[in-house]
């Protein structure tokens, strides 16, 4: 099929940085009624994210991605958009979700930690947030496919930020998008960075609307901070898309005036000087000046907007505080259409046991408990990278923003100022790309220690894991081996927005030829972490977020290793054995203290290496106090507790004097923090277990 790209990169601006017009306005903005209302629908995004921001430092809103210097994309695709159009946005697309009519109050609740903040109110089709790096690029391309396939007069709609463009999501679906002509309209939100990582460090593009020219379609850019272009050139690409000819790739530069999220400090890879010469650039600033030049609008309007703007987003505010939160069987609706009986009886278990404070949580994962000894987890990771890294020349470091930032937990700070940015790399953002690099480098006899910033970012990853990493040494017969490790941040309990707080842990440990592994310590992330990047086989490595922080522990910096495949009994007891793993072992302690003080005494075992399981050590135990309570965060079915309770009927049977007890997170997906504690096995399921025990024997 013959295509009409024209493989030319055009860059269109109305309005430059100074406000003064650079070439005719269209004739849309000729109207300052048309030119107040894009100020208008700007100054409120401001107002809100601003307000936002504030509610997350006060602890009333969880991680929060601001989107400050950035409206004039998000209100300039919005309003050039019809009602009948799709929007897939990314996370950080407040203003063209307003515009779109997503309210603050519902955007606030997704934030806070509340699903029900993307139940949007309205009949609207668009898409929530997106918070997997692209992938609804592919989503956009098959909705507007559908639309052709239907004759419908309608365009899907896609953002996405510029580290988004080294994600093969991207390639596919614009690759896909041009050979089917579908109308779609992808926009690049180029604000120069993916998190700490420069665009020049993703690409080595001239520009990122080139990469349009190898799927045969139109790319062009546009002046991300002037929302009469954006406006304009979105208007366009939609009619071209609505009259069936074809997709095109917008390039809108702008710049990301605060941090990547709440959670972020841009002050650490940025510098000052040239965030200051950028606000003199910033699309508010710059339309504004334009409607005062052109005597349409003064300071006393302006003033009156920013108060009337300020009031909308209060009322928006207390609307949101007032929500009551969630009910505990909130987690358990809309996975199915019709909830499963097994998933019907573990939400009437769930509804029994109320939340209770502390249950084992450890915070926000970034200001954690008081210093009790030398070192936490995060501290131990460093020290055993750094180690490594000392010692064996083969050892390097590669994950996104590892470098300068020292990660998104700052498990791998000052690493790259002490041994080079070849030995600690930075890399674009492509999970796909990092794992599959890391295979090469490891059978060419490099030690590449992955990063991944959270586990749930591990998908786009699998495929390189499970049809190579994990089966190189067998499928070479021997010949090459694959001595990688992968980092993860796993689990609950630090208020993570979606996806961040996954436990794909049964996941991997189902694949052959992988270790999985993950400490529940500082003294045991410091050695196991040592032990896996000696390993000649890959393993991946789970660390507990929730624990990166909690407490501190003496951990004596010496290279000396733990072994791996190794359960390490944490207390002795004699009447009921708690098997747990990664963070749940704090639980499994503290469940541990409280029956104690009843009489009862309770053995508990760190399982840490998940694959493959030592069991004779929980047999020993088993066999000696007869009854067994299983401990672990992921979901029930298919999960580590099952392949253990399983083993323990194979091989332990006669030593039981009560059913083997499970106290699991729930099958259903990791709620957002307002409800993640009720998800978790905290103290009071697991107490309740063992009195079940004990009472049944």
């Amino acid at each position: 099929m013959t295509t009409t790209a024209s493989f030319h990169i055009g860059y269109t601006q109305y309005l430059g940085p100074d406000g003064e017009p650079v070439q005719p306005l269209p004739a849309f903005a000729r109207e300052p009624e048309a030119l107040i209302s894009l100020y208008r629908a700007m100054v409120l995004t401001r107002a809100f994210d601003t307000k936002a921001v504030a509610l997350q430092r006060t602890g009333k809103l969880g991680t929060f991605a601001s989107s400050v210097g950035q409206e004039a994309i998000g209100v300039g695709i919005a309003s050039a958009m019809q009602a009948e159009d799709v929007l897939f946005p990314s996370y950080r697309d407040h203003a063209a979700q307003l515009l779109r009519g997503v309210t603050m109050t519902e955007s606030l609740l997704y934030w806070g930690g509340d699903e029900r903040g993307s139940d949007f109110s309205g009949p609207r089709l668009d898409f929530p947030n997106c918070v997997p790096i692209g992938t609804q690029v592919c989503h956009a391309a098959g909705a507007a496919y559908a639309f052709k396939l239907r004759g419908e007069p309608r365009v899907a709609v896609t953002i996405f930020g510029d580290g988004s463009t080294s994600k093969g999501d991207f390639y596919e679906a614009m690759n896909m998008a041009g050979v089917w002509q579908a109308p779609l309209v992808l926009v690049i939100n180029n604000n120069q960075w993916a998190i700490s990582v420069p665009r020049s460090t993703q690409s080595a593009a001239q520009t990122l609307a080139q990469k349009a020219i190898a799927a045969g379609i139109d790319g062009l850019q546009v002046d991300g901070n002037d929302v009469i272009a954006l406006h304009q050139v979105m208007h366009a690409a939609l009619a071209k898309a609505r009259r069936g000819d074809g997709p095109t790739l917008i390039e809108a530069l702008s710049y990301r005036l605060g941090d990547h999220t709440t959670a972020d400090d841009a002050t650490r890879y940025r510098d000052s000087e040239v965030i200051q010469k950028q606000w003199e650039r910033e699309p508010l600033l710059r339309l504004r000046t334009y409607l005062m030049k052109i005597k349409v609008w003064d300071t006393a309007r302006d003033e009156e907007l920013g108060k009337a703007c300020h009031a909308q987003v209060e009322e928006a505010v207390q609307a949101y505080l007032a929500v009551p939160p969630p009910d505990t069987s909130a987690m358990f609706e809309h996975l199915y259409e019709t909830l499963p009986p097994a998933l019907r009886e573990q939400r009437e278990g769930a509804q029994r046991f109320a939340p209770i404070a502390g249950n084992g949580n450890g915070g926000n994962g970034r200001n954690g408990g008081p210093a009790m000894a030398d070192l936490n987890m995060i501290d131990a990771l460093n020290h055993a990278l750094a180690y490594e890294l000392e010692h064996d020349p083969a050892v390097v470091l590669l994950g996104e923003d590892i470098g300068v930032n020292g990660g998104v937990f700052r498990a791998t700070a000052g690493l790259q100022a002490r041994f080079g940015a070849q030995r600690v790399l930075d890399t674009p953002l492509a999970e796909a790309g990092i794992a599959g690099t890391a295979v090469g480098m490891a059978a060419m006899g490099l030690r590449p220690v992955v990063e991944i910033q959270f586990s749930g970012f591990l998908y786009p990853a699998i495929d390189h894991v499970l049809n190579h990493a994990s089966r190189l040494r067998h499928r070479t017969r021997g010949r090459l081996a694959c001595p990688l490790v992968i980092r993860a941040p796993c689990g609950a309990g630090i208020h993570a927005p979606e996806h961040h707080s996954e436990n794909p842990e049964a996941l991997f440990a189902h694949i052959p030829g992988l270790r999985v592994v993950t400490p529940s310590s500082p003294a045991r992330a410091y050695g196991l972490l040592l032990a896996a990047i000696r390993d000649p086989d890959p393993v991946i490595f789970f660390e507990p977020t929730r624990l990166y922080r909690l407490f501190r522990q003496a951990v004596e910096d010496n290279g000396e290793a733990l072994p791996l495949d190794t359960c390490f009994t944490l207390r002795d007891g004699s009447d009921v054995t708690l098997v747990s793993w990664g963070g749940a072992v704090q639980d499994a302690q503290a469940s541990a203290d409280l029956l104690a003080q009843e009489g009862v005494m309770a053995e508990v075992i760190d399982v840490a290496t998940l694959k493959p399981i030592d069991m004779s050590t929980i047999l020993a135990s088993v066999a000696k106090t007869g009854r067994c309570v299983i401990v672990h965060e992921g979901s029930r079915t298919g999960g580590i507790g099952a392949e253990i309770a399983a083993n323990i009927a194979e091989r332990g049977l006669y030593s039981l004097l009560a059913p083997v007890q499970r106290v699991t997170g729930y099958d259903v997906v990791v709620p957002l923090y307002r409800l993640e504690s009720q998800y978790m096995p905290g103290v009071q399921r697991i107490v309740a277990a063992v009195r079940q025990a004990l009472e049944a024997s």
